[in-house]
């Protein structure tokens, strides 16, 4: 294997035009697990091999479904280049994908030295690795080994929100008051900031609304979807999310039904029912230590009202 540390290394940042090299080259960086650094380099990031990206921000940490919170190395996100879940069960979780900086050079820069290129692994074994007897092996279910645990009293993620992340000052000061006020209702045994739960006392039917991309819906008004949770802020077992508040009362687009996820940090699979991706439902971070991992959103029907059984 080639290691990432005989090369020159290049920093990239949001609005740096990259070009992904070319598969042989990445290849030659994995181990025999298809992973750099314990980052698995997964078969759907083929296809984006040879192409053109912007960085939309570094990847020095992520939160790991929406709680502990870890640090990576060298990495970064491009532009939404999600993946789409053909080699992993059809997952439907469309996660944002995580690139290591030695699989990536800048633009127009063209065929770069690469020392000994001999690969320990195949393109044929990424494809193995990544589903086998209904275990399934992912940049998701590899996350913690990826990673390392980011402290919240650590004062070097805050500077890089600021200066490599570029995150505006408004949602800076608002990000760090969040994570003081989490802290303490975390010792206090208080609830964390703008936390939503129910009476947990929700009979309705289950949703049948069969939601499909391109239907036009309304999120229900905070105080319906209250009416569905249970003391721990879930509809069967779903969180709904702090940041799902802002989009009470927006109508949105369907972007995609969800039936499918791989569980973080595991590796199963799980179905789902009457959930949705919606367009531009995205999570901004804010609540979560300004995570830039920009994960979709899901939405249960019973949250959702069609417009008149509109499509667009």
């Amino acid at each position: 294997m080639f290691l990432a540390s005989d090369r020159q290394q290049t920093k990239f940042f949001p609005g740096d035009l990259v070009q992904v090299r070319p598969l042989d080259e990445i290849l030659a960086t994995l181990d025999e697990k298809g992973t750099l650094e314990n980052l698995p380099f997964m078969p759907e990031m083929r296809a984006f091999c040879g192409r053109e990206f912007r960085v939309s921000r570094r990847a020095f940490k992520t939160c790991v479904d929406d709680a502990e919170m870890r640090g990576l190395d060298d990495t970064v996100f491009l532009e939404e280049v999600r993946c789409d879940g053909a080699a992993h069960g059809g997952c439907d979780k469309r996660c944002l994908v995580f690139w290591k900086e030695a699989w990536l050079q800048p633009a127009n820069s063209g065929k770069q030295e690469t020392g000994n290129q001999s690969a320990t692994i195949t393109e044929a074994d990424l494809l193995k690795l990544a589903a086998r007897d209904d275990q399934f092996f992912c940049q998701a279910t590899e996350i913690i080994n990826a990673s390392k645990p980011l402290p919240w009293w650590e004062p070097k993620q805050y500077i890089q929100d600021l200066t490599h992340n570029r995150i505006s000052i408004a949602s800076w000061l608002k990000g760090l008051w969040i994570a003081f006020y989490n802290k303490v209702a975390h010792v206090t045994g208080r609830k964390s900031w703008k936390f939503v739960t129910g009476p947990g006392t929700y009979n309705g039917t289950r949703s049948t609304l069969n939601l499909q991309p391109g239907d036009l819906v309304r999120v229900k008004p905070l105080n319906e979807i209250r009416q569905t949770l249970d003391v721990e802020g879930k509809h069967q077992h779903l969180l709904f999310a702090p940041s799902m508040a802002e989009f009470c009362g927006s109508v949105m687009k369907v972007q995609r039904r969800v039936e499918k996820i791989i569980l973080e940090g595991t590796p199963h699979q799980r179905k789902i029912k009457d959930t949705v991706l919606l367009e531009g439902g995205i999570c901004d971070g804010v609540c979560h230590r300004l995570c830039p991992r920009q994960s979709l959103l899901f939405f249960r029907e019973c949250w959702l009202e069609r417009l008149n059984g509109a499509t667009e």
